[in-house]
């Protein structure tokens, strides 16, 4: 971990994260980047797997807007209704339609630098 991503580590240390990414290589990344800050992950690959994991407790959540054509939109409906906090990650697309359905969200661009997304995620979980 660089020196600016161990700065935002100590505030997801014990946090249960969600990363709903289908590309399976990014999300094992993005995994372990937010695991090495110490919270626990749990990577899912669809939108119905995201759908089945909301009965648990999250601290947070990073979202691809894109599930092989389906969007994460039924996702972050959900987390947004049991305030949980959440981000956008996402190779293409703008954060003009995700702003206005969500206002004050966030929109990472892919691929993510390490310490940009500790950073966001400390960010939406002291809030």
């Amino acid at each position: 971990m660089n020196p600016v991503a161990m700065q935002n580590a100590e505030p997801l240390k014990g946090h249960h994260i969600l990363v709903v990414e289908d590309e399976a290589l990014i999300g094992m990344e993005l995994a372990y980047e937010i695991e090495s800050a110490g919270a626990f992950v749990t990577h899912v690959l669809t939108l119905e797997a995201a759908l089945k994991s909301l009965d648990k407790t999250w601290s947070a959540a990073v979202l691809d807007i894109n599930l092989r054509g389906k969007d994460v939109f039924p996702v972050a409906d959900r987390l947004q209704q049991m305030g949980v906090p959440f981000l956008f990650c996402s190779g293409h697309g703008s954060h003009q339609e995700t702003s206005s359905r969500y206002p004050g969200s966030r929109l990472l661009a892919k691929p993510v630098d390490e310490a940009v997304l500790l950073a966001a995620l400390a960010e939406i979980v002291s809030r």
